[in-house]
């Protein structure tokens, strides 16, 4: 019996200790606010078909960041669209400071709309939603290209037997100031500029002024008075060697790009190179940028002007006006791109006077692509140069069968039958293909990024615009 009311008592004990400890933890609660998140992001936007009549897809749109890109099909109107979206738990959307509702508010999306998402905790996110008409199988390329490497802005051109098939500006081409990126903006062409230089040797040659064989250096040199102390293989160097990237001399260090050589003149970099080892010329490939640097200052010699008054008169004959040397940003154009550097590195840190003939040149897409309706040698346009001409432009040399005066060609399995050029500074990349079957393309973008396989990726990107666009019916 003793034992009996010993166990009832632990057992009003135990359940008097459950009662209170409930009761503590209820007044916790009650004391303890429910913590709100600070998640305030887009994990997805569409607009569907469903709730926006005009669209016959499901068009969604590619997050980069904190912009967001859409193209829709050419014809649909863009004033009144309805986007359906998903958004941290708990958090609310807003646009102009008003609520929107997940396929139910209608935007104009005419211009660049700045969505607002909120947490639960207050805290906001703004997204920059850019949509336009266009071709989404090309466009979407281009956007994931630009989310995988932050580049801003591109601007590219198609063109087909000698006509802009499709044209597109993409993003911004001036962050700060939400401007959009237009096909005639101007971009830094970095190495791309050397098909320009190239095209004033050939019509030099033309003009019967020089010779692709005519010594640069040297007794007979065309540099003859400028530079005198030459060694007896570089008074062998021709204009030819310099376009080929023959010439003997190496970019080890690149007295065109390399930082030590800031401040320097271009005569000063070219006694240098002078100075610099070299092999027999004519017998192997080196990419040389100081070549066309030294081919920059042949061509203001031998016609008497700057290279790039002499640049727009060659230019000036295909229609072509808005193609120039480029400055610091201190002196950008109007209607250029503002440069983004990445890795630590500067968008405006090279001359561009003194680079111009190898990486100083400005261009849009689509002056670009009217001027390759000049030289592609095909028979809807007038090219600006002799059919001969332009065969020794685009034969490669015997030292390397895949460089000819200027240009890339003979690529192993991406531009058979094409010449082709890209360029890169800091803030810059750039690419272009005159295809042998009439497809021509180019890409313009204001940033670089250094991530591995950049280059390779744009290659490729360049590639497929062109098998894409010989299988579209325009």
């Amino acid at each position: 019996m003793k034992n009996f009311k010993i166990n009832c008592h632990l057992h009003i004990c135990a359940k008097m200790a459950i009662f209170v400890l409930l009761l503590l933890v209820s007044c916790t609660k009650e004391e303890r606010p429910p913590v709100n998140s600070d998640s305030n992001f887009i994990s997805s936007i569409s607009f569907s078909k469903t709730e926006n009549s005009t669209l016959t897809i499901e068009a969604f749109g590619i997050i980069a960041g904190k912009t967001i890109y859409f193209s829709l099909p050419e014809g649909v109107p863009l004033t009144s669209l309805k986007p359906r979206f998903a958004i941290s738990s708990g958090a609310t959307a807003s646009y102009n400071g008003k609520a929107i509702e997940s396929g139910k508010s209608p935007i104009d999306f005419t211009e660049t709309v700045t969505l607002r998402v909120t947490s639960q905790s207050g805290k906001s996110s703004d997204y920059k939603v850019l949509v336009q008409n266009g071709r989404l199988n090309f466009d979407e390329m281009l956007y994931s290209f630009m989310r995988k490497y932050s580049i801003p802005g591109i601007s590219y051109a198609i063109t087909k037997d000698e006509e802009i098939v499709y044209k597109q500006g993409l993003g911004f081409a001036i962050t700060e100031s939400d401007t959009r990126t237009t096909t005639n903006h101007l971009y830094r062409l970095a190495s791309v500029s050397k098909q320009f230089t190239s095209l004033c040797i050939m019509k030099l040659m033309e003009q019967g002024k020089l010779s692709l064989d005519q010594k640069v250096f040297g007794s007979s040199g065309i540099l003859a008075s400028q530079f005198t102390n030459v060694t007896p293989n570089a008074a062998k160097v021709t204009v030819k060697h310099l376009l080929q990237h023959t010439s003997g001399w190496k970019s080890d260090p690149d007295p065109m790009f390399t930082s030590s050589f800031s401040g320097q003149t271009l005569s000063q970099r070219i006694e240098y190179v002078l100075n610099s080892p070299q092999t027999e010329p004519g017998t192997s490939f080196n990419y040389f940028n100081m070549g066309f640097g030294i081919l920059g200052r042949v061509i203001e010699t031998v016609s008497g002007k700057s290279y790039e008054t002499f640049l727009k008169e060659v230019l000036s004959e295909a229609g072509v006006s808005d193609i120039h040397v480029g400055g610091d940003r201190a002196h950008r154009r109007a209607n250029e791109v503002v440069y983004y550097s990445q890795g630590g590195t500067n968008g405006y840190g090279n001359p561009m006077e003194i680079i111009a003939a190898a990486g100083g040149v400005i261009a849009s897409a689509e002056e670009m692509m009217k001027l390759m309706f000049h030289i592609d040698g095909r028979s809807k346009v007038e090219d600006i140069i002799l059919p001969s001409t332009r065969s020794v432009m685009l034969t490669p040399s015997t030292a390397y069968n895949r460089y000819a005066l200027g240009w890339r060609c003979n690529h192993s399995s991406l531009f058979s039958g094409s010449w082709y050029h890209s360029g890169n500074l800091a803030g810059t990349a750039a690419m272009w293909v005159m295809g042998g079957d009439g497809i021509n393309c180019v890409v313009l973008c204001n940033s670089r990024s250094y991530i591995d396989g950049f280059d390779d990726e744009m290659y490729v990107m360049l590639n497929t615009l062109l098998r894409m666009a010989s299988s579209t019916s325009w």
